[in-house]
């Protein structure tokens, strides 16, 4: 959260600004009139889930009957938590912005919101000719990973994991590729995988006669970067 240094400031917006700061969950937005408004009380019990989306949103379903959510043991407590793909409501004449909520589960049968992070989730015309681009979410190696794919002739997919770790969310590993259809197939995209946590990468090349390198190798180790600063043009 960016400070706002103001010559005068009351008591008032000073005491608002104490609050915010020390909200029991987290909130970050590239444009605020865009990030969800949370619940009241972000808890809800597990028959009852929904309770955690905030008003005037509602959890995705990239086909009918599937929703975008998933369940496994995130903050190593040995209880399930959950994770799922949240959209606003219906706007006129644009695209709806996506969300992805974190919540923690607890002993008495309910969940705790832990993140709503808003700059993970493309939208759904953010896929190109291949149309909506949202492929997964799921709950792996006690982590959450979120996939995408898209483009035309040209196809594209993106896959990032984050894990819960110091009490704060980071990305700790990212894959991302592209590859020419009338040539070419997902297993012989260019790819470039990378590992936060160890700095291990591996990169794929595939020429134009259908020929595939593999690079393996380590680079420096930099700071996580956080859940809540997460921008897919700057994860490389």
């Amino acid at each position: 959260m960016k400070k706002l240094i103001v010559r005068s400031v009351g008591i008032v917006a000073l005491l608002s600004y104490i609050v915010g700061c020390n909200a029991p969950y987290q909130l970050q937005t590239a444009e605020a009139k865009a990030a969800p408004t949370h619940t009241p009380t972000p808890e809800a019990k597990a028959n009852n889930i929904n309770a955690l989306i905030p008003a005037g949103w509602h959890m995705l379903e990239p086909s009918l009957g599937e929703k975008a959510i998933a369940k496994g043991d995130l903050n190593k407590d040995g209880i399930p938590d959950l994770a799922m793909v949240i959209e606003k409501n219906a706007l006129k004449d644009e695209a709806s912005p996506r969300s992805l909520l974190i919540a923690f589960g607890s002993k008495n049968n309910s969940y705790t919101l832990s993140i709503i992070a808003d700059n993970v989730i493309l939208k759904a015309d953010e896929g190109g000719i291949w149309g909506d681009p949202f492929d997964s979410l799921t709950i792996n190696r006690g982590s959450v990973l979120v996939s995408d794919y898209g483009g035309s002739n040209w196809r594209w997919y993106n896959k990032y994991r984050f894990r819960y770790q110091d009490k704060d969310w980071f990305l700790i590993g990212a894959t991302s590729g592209s590859y020419f259809t009338g040539a070419a197939t997902m297993d012989q995209a260019d790819e470039d995988d990378i590992n936060f946590l160890t700095g291990q990468f591996i990169e794929r090349r595939t020429d134009e006669q259908g020929n595939t390198t593999t690079k393996k190798g380590t680079r420096r180790k930099k700071p996580l970067i956080r859940l809540t600063e997460f921008n897919p043009e700057n994860v490389q």
